[in-house]
C-alpha cells in the first residue's frame, strides 16, 4: 500500500512536469487524431501518444501507466492528470477528454476536433509572435541607431572638452551590451520552432555545411589573428574574413530554400498519394509507383530513392524514417511519422494523408508570415549596420586629421607662440587617437556579430546561415575602412 501511495504521488507531481507551447500540442494531437482513425484500442492510443519526443507525450505517458499500473480506468486516469498539472491548456483537455470517453464519444472524433481547435489556437499565437516580433525589430533599429549616434557625439565633443578614455570605453561597452540585450529581446519574441535539421543524413548543402563549418571558423580565428599580429589593415581583415565565411553562409542559405521547398511540395504530395491507393484500392508502396513524381520537382530525387527502396521490400518504416532524414527537414519528418504511423496501423490513406498535410500546411503559411517580416528586418538591418560604419569611420578620420591639423601648427610654433595661440584658443582638446582607433574596430566587429544575431534569430533558421549575414556585414565594415578614410581627407 505504501508503494502504492507513492507511485500515484511521482506519476501526478507537478514537479514532473513541463510547460507546454501550441506547436507541440498541435503535433501531438494530429498525431493522436491520426492513429486513433484507424480503429486501435484506447490503450494503444495512449501507448502510441506517449511515445513521441515531445513535452505533451509526457502527460499522456502519466495517464497511461495510471491505467496500466494501477489499473484507473482511462477516463479516471485523465481526470486526476488534469487536475495536478500546472498547464492550463493540458488541465482543460485532460479534463475534457476525461469527460469525452465518459460520455462515450470515439476518441477519434474527440482528438480530430480537438486538433483542429488546437491548430487555430497555434495559429493565432504565431501570428501574436509576429506582431510582437515586428514591433520589436522596429525598436532594434532605433536602438542601434541612437546608441551608435551617442558614441559619435561624444567623440565629436571630445575635440572640445576633454572626456577620458574611461568614459569613451565605458560608453562604447554600454553600447554593445543594449545592443545585445535587444538582439537577445528579438531572439525571445520570436515564434519558437526549429526548422533544419542539420546532419550527414541530410540534403547536399547541409552535408557540406557540416563539413566545412569548422574549417571556415578556424580560418577566421587563425589566419585573421596571424595577419592582424603582423599589421595587416583592419580593412583587409575583416574583408578576408567575410571570404572565410561566405561559402558556410551561401550553402546555408542554399539548403533553407531547398527546405523550405520540399516543405511546400510535401503536403500536396501526400493528398495524391492517399488519393491515388485508396482509387487504385492499391498498397502505398504501389500507389508511389503510379505517381508521376515530376510534378514534384524539388522533391523527385528523394521520392525516387524512397520508391526504389520500397520496391526492394526495405522495411517500410526504415524506408519512411530515412526519407525524413535524408530530407533534413523537421517538419517533413513529423509529417511522415503521422502519415506512415497511422497507415501502418490501417488508417484510411485518403484521411491521414489529409490530416497530416492539414498538419504541415498550416505550419508552411505561419513561416511564410515570419519570412515577410524576416526579409525586412534582414536588409533593413544591413543598411543601417553599413550606415552606421560609415558614420563612426568618417567621424574617427575627421578626428584624426583635426589633432594631425592641431600638432602640425603647434610644431610650427616657438614656445612664446605656443602658449599665445593655446590662450586665443582655450577651447579644442587632441583627444588619444589610437584609443578611438581601437574601440571603433571592436564597436564595429561586435555590431557585426550582434546584427547577425539579431537577423538569424528574427528568421528562424539554423545559426549556419548566420554567417551568410555575418560576412555581408564584415565585408561591408572592411570596405568602409578601405574607402572612406580616404574619401573624407578628399573632402577636408
Amino acid at each position: 500500500m505504501k508503494n502504492f501511495s507513492k507511485l500515484f504521488q511521482k506519476l501526478i507531481s507537478r514537479d514532473s512536469f513541463k510547460e507546454v507551447s501550441s506547436s507541440e500540442l498541435f503535433y501531438q494531437l494530429s498525431y493522436m487524431s491520426a492513429v486513433a482513425g484507424s480503429g486501435i484500442s484506447r490503450s494503444r492510443i495512449f501507448e502510441l501518444g506517449a511515445s513521441l519526443p515531445r513535452i505533451p507525450a509526457e502527460y499522456f505517458k502519466r495517464v497511461h501507466l495510471l491505467a496500466q499500473k494501477l489499473g484507473y480506468d482511462y477516463a479516471s486516469a485523465c481526470n486526476k492528470v488534469g487536475l495536478a498539472v500546472k498547464s492550463e491548456a493540458m488541465i482543460s483537455l485532460l479534463l475534457r477528454l476525461g469527460n469525452a470517453m465518459t460520455s462515450g464519444q470515439p476518441e477519434a472524433d474527440f482528438l480530430t476536433e480537438e486538433a483542429a481547435v488546437q491548430g487555430e489556437a497555434y495559429e493565432k499565437e504565431y501570428e501574436r509572435d509576429l506582431e510582437a516580433l515586428t514591433k520589436w525589430t522596429d525598436a532594434y533599429a532605433a536602438v542601434n541607431v541612437s546608441a551608435a549616434l551617442m558614441v559619435v557625439i561624444n567623440m565629436t565633443s571630445s575635440l572640445i572638452y576633454a572626456l577620458s578614455n574611461g568614459v569613451i570605453g565605458g560608453l562604447v561597452m554600454t553600447v554593445l551590451a543594449i545592443a545585445g540585450v535587444t538582439a537577445w529581446i528579438l531572439s525571445r519574441a520570436a515564434p519558437k520552432e526549429v526548422i533544419d535539421l542539420y546532419s550527414l543524413e541530410g540534403t547536399w548543402p547541409q552535408r557540406m555545411a557540416e563539413k566545412i563549418v569548422v574549417y571556415s571558423v578556424l580560418g577566421v580565428l587563425i589566419v585573421c589573428s596571424a595577419l592582424a599580429f603582423y599589421g595587416v589593415g583592419v580593412g583587409q581583415n575583416l574583408i578576408l574574413a567575410a571570404v572565410f565565411l561566405f561559402p558556410l553562409g551561401a550553402i546555408s542559405m542554399l539548403a533553407g530554400r531547398e527546405i523550405d521547398k520540399k516543405d511546400r511540395e510535401f503536403g500536396p504530395f501526400l493528398r495524391s498519394l492517399g488519393s491515388m491507393a485508396v482509387s487504385t484500392g492499391t498498397t502505398i508502396t504501389e500507389a508511389l509507383t503510379r505517381i508521376d513524381l515530376s510534378s514534384f520537382p524539388t522533391l523527385e530525387r528523394d521520392l525516387q530513392r524512397l520508391r526504389s527502396r520500397l520496391i526492394a521490400a526495405v522495411d517500410p518504416e526504415l524506408c519512411w524514417r530515412k526519407f525524413g532524414l535524408e530530407s533534413g527537414s523537421k517538419l517533413l519528418g513529423e509529417t511522415i511519422n503521422i502519415f506512415n504511423d497511422a497507415v501502418r496501423l490501417g488508417g484510411d490513406p485518403d484521411t491521414v494523408a489529409f490530416l497530416a498535410a492539414e498538419f504541415s500546411t498550416k505550419t508552411i503559411m505561419l513561416r511564410a508570415k515570419r519570412q515577410v517580416v524576416a526579409a525586412t528586418f534582414s536588409w533593413l538591418t544591413i543598411v543601417m549596420h553599413g550606415t552606421i560604419v560609415v558614420l563612426l569611420i568618417a567621424i574617427l578620420q575627421i578626428i584624426r586629421n583635426f589633432v594631425g591639423m592641431i600638432d602640425a601648427a603647434a610644431a610650427g610654433l616657438d614656445t612664446s607662440a605656443t602658449a599665445t595661440a593655446t590662450q586665443m584658443m582655450p577651447t579644442f582638446n587632441t583627444p588619444d587617437v589610437s584609443f578611438y582607433d581601437l574601440i571603433t574596430v571592436v564597436m564595429i566587429i561586435f555590431l557585426c556579430a550582434i546584427n547577425a544575431y539579431a537577423i538569424i534569430a528574427t528568421d528562424g533558421g539554423h545559426m549556419y546561415k548566420a554567417a551568410f549575414y555575418l560576412a555581408i556585414l564584415l565585408l561591408i565594415s572592411g570596405l568602409s575602412f578601405l574607402f572612406v578614410p580616404p574619401m573624407v581627407d578628399g573632402f577636408i
